[in-house]
């Protein structure tokens, strides 16, 4: 659905929502939207990226299909959500491929392997790259240790800004204030529910999924995610450590920290 079309819709859903107001108290969706009596964009947004998609309220509507207000409330947010992800990416070209994200990330795989495979070949040569190699050293005398370093450097660098570029669109359409940011009472909350995927408890029974049943499978999934990369990055950073500060070389034991 075009986002013009998503928007009107969403003004009308939350309407709704807020004339019936049966899932108060929910998540942080409801509460939000309580505050208002009208719609604009920038509320609809800011309303999508507080929703963790856990369908407890389009389980819990009087209102859901078959009934012809046909409300469901988590696809309109969703579809909104990934609108917002494509509008507020940089640069701009790019947005296409949330639409396509499974063709560009298989295209985009396939030519970083094959070029890896060639560069390597090219100037470390065929001996090198099919032989075997041990002992202290080995793992960088396929790839250097430069060549490991430095494009991962500039595409971490890359999405970090990316990230703040888009955080800043999103926190200007959505009318954010100087006077939130300072706020420590009210960041500190939303920390600990972010970090807690506290509206994915469902109020301790769990996510309405994969379907109608109550589950605590998604929450813990999303946690093994993004507990599992801050693990990499603690693993990656203390091998850091141990190549800068103490000269031990990869490869590492494999129940080294």
């Amino acid at each position: 659905m075009p986002l013009p079309e998503l928007v009107k819709e969403g003004e009308r859903q939350m309407t709704i929502c807020n004339a019936c107001r049966y899932c108060e108290g929910y998540c942080a969706v409801f509460p939000a939207m309580e505050l208002r009596r009208t719609f604009t964009k920038g509320d609809l947004v800011y309303l999508a990226n507080l929703c963790f998609d856990c369908r407890d309220c389009y389980y819990a509507c009087q209102y859901a299909p078959p009934h012809e207000f046909a409300m469901n409330v988590p696809k309109l947010l969703s579809e909104l959500r990934a609108e917002t992800y494509r509008e507020f990416t940089w640069p701009a070209m790019l947005s296409g491929l949330f639409k396509r994200n499974a063709l560009a990330v298989a295209l985009i795989t396939g030519a970083s392997l094959v070029t890896i495979f060639v560069l390597v070949l090219g100037f470390i040569g065929r001996d090198v790259l099919f032989a075997i190699h041990l002992g202290e050293g080995a793992f960088y005398r396929v790839v250097p240790y430069a060549a490991m370093t430095i494009p991962p450097l500039v595409i971490a660098l890359y999405g970090l800004v990316v990230f703040v570029i888009g955080a800043v669109r999103f926190w200007r359409e959505t009318g954010g204030a100087l006077s939130d940011v300072i706020d420590l009472k009210a960041f500190w909350r939303a920390t600990q529910d972010a970090f807690g995927l506290s509206y994915m408890k469902g109020g301790g029974a769990g996510c309405n999924y994969p379907a109608a049943s109550f589950s605590q499978s998604r929450r813990w999934f999303h946690h093994l995610v993004f507990y599992g990369f801050l693990l990499d990055f603690a693993s990656t950073s203390v091998a850091a450590f141990y190549d800068h500060f103490l000269g031990w070389q990869a490869p590492y034991p494999l129940l080294s920290w």
